[in-house]
């Protein structure tokens, strides 16, 4: 479509041009996630947890001429291993290895060849209520789909506020991001509701049920030689559980 004296595309939350995306991403421990209680406040111990990662998204990409929405469906599995190690005081390290990856679509295309992602560490710093303090792929890095893990797993883990978790409570995050892909200058903005909605128990262990709902809006452009810039639009949205002992 044109508009504004230039071309605009939307884009999805996977980053795919022309399609808008809505997420559901369930992320069931192997082990539960590793947590410890001080003073109330929850904050993510040292260990290593396995992890069984579980994304459907649905793709609508509208079309012209009257034309009903072209959509498919894309299920994800991913076996990951999170490793914690205490860095200083108030500093952890996370280690995130993708094990294997399992893409599945009705969709009549070749599936993505994702085997050479198997085995791939990606590297960050958190706070202990696992705030991002930094997360990102090695100076240098072209691989675009190693780019696109660390974009995916930025959040992986939950951001607790630093006070005591009581079953009930809820709060928000919002971050944004600036990124540079396929060409295009894009700002990501998302927001996320989370709530602890109960305290259950798994294979004997007491954990909290976390929910989160997270709403994301890109927008952005990518400059044409002698032309109007392809001006860029994406929303979606993604809602998930995570189980972290207590």
């Amino acid at each position: 479509s044109t508009g504004g004296g230039g071309t605009t595309a939307s884009l999805g939350v996977d980053m795919r041009p022309r399609f808008l995306s809505l997420g559901i991403f369930a992320l069931a421990p192997l082990a539960a996630a590793a947590a410890v209680a001080q003073s109330g406040d929850f904050v993510y111990a040292p260990g290593t947890q396995h992890y069984r990662l579980v994304t459907q998204v649905h793709h609508s990409q509208i079309q012209g001429g009257g034309r009903a929405p072209f959509e498919f469906d894309v299920k994800t599995t991913q076996l990951v291993t999170a490793n914690i190690t205490a860095k200083s005081r108030d500093t952890l390290q996370l280690e995130l290895t993708v094990d294997s990856i399992d893409v599945s679509s009705e969709l009549n295309a070749p599936q993505p060849d994702v085997k050479r992602l198997f085995g791939a560490k990606l590297h960050g710093l958190i706070s202990p209520q696992g705030k991002i303090y930094a997360f990102d792929p090695p100076p240098g890095t072209s691989d675009p789909q190693l780019v696109a893990l660390y974009g995916a797993f930025r959040r992986f883990l939950v951001s607790f506020p630093a006070k005591p978790i009581v079953v009930g409570m809820s709060w928000a995050d919002t971050t944004v991001e600036h990124v540079k892909r396929a060409g295009f200058d894009v700002t990501a903005r998302a927001v996320t509701l989370s709530r602890v909605a109960n305290d259950t128990v798994v294979n004997g262990v007491h954990v909290w049920r976390v929910v989160r709902h997270m709403d994301i809006v890109q927008s952005g452009q990518h400059p044409q030689e002698g032309g109007e810039p392809v001006q860029l639009m994406g929303q979606g949205s993604l809602n998930a559980v995570q189980l972290l002992t207590h």
